[in-house]
């Protein structure tokens, strides 16, 4: 084999590897900053409201900003149970509709998010009543609701 076919099949094993090291370092740097902190950080305005589960120590928190319909559900604690939020419109007739749920899977640290920008279900409308059930697991343990009126 010609030594250049040799020596380019040298130099791009060692770029793979490179490459290849690289992105686990940065694959675990990302790793250890998501799984760091229980929050997300707030939009420009701050959170409108934050609430926690209900357990004795609290293993979920949803942080909500009514500007932007941001919402998002932490899991506060390492304690196997992946906490959700649960979002409901109010309907003129009074009753509340379900519009989406989150779930923060992946254990203490993790985080799921959903915005108005993603449109449809996620654009919630404003002027009015918006219900926010926040529980652990998948049997409604240690739920909480609150409302709110999306006046943002």
């Amino acid at each position: 084999m010609p030594e250049r076919i040799q020596n380019w099949g040298y130099m791009m094993r060692h770029k793979i590897a490179a490459l290849a090291a690289t992105a686990l370092l940065a694959g675990g740097a990302l790793a250890n900053a998501t799984s760091a902190s229980a929050t997300v950080d707030p939009p420009s305005g701050g959170w409108d409201h934050t609430w926690t589960t209900s357990d004795s120590n609290p293993g979920g928190t949803a942080y909500i900003a009514e500007y932007g319909d941001i919402v998002s559900v932490c899991d506060t604690d390492a304690d196997g149970v992946s906490p959700r939020v649960q979002i409901a419109v109010q309907y003129p007739s009074g009753a509340y509709h379900i519009r989406y749920t989150l779930t923060a899977s992946g254990g203490e640290g993790a985080c799921a998010s959903a915005r108005a920008s993603m449109g449809g279900i996620y654009d919630l409308p404003e002027d009015t009543s918006i219900s926010v059930a926040v529980w652990l697991g998948p049997d409604y343990g240690s739920v909480t609701t609150h409302y709110y009126v999306n006046d943002h």
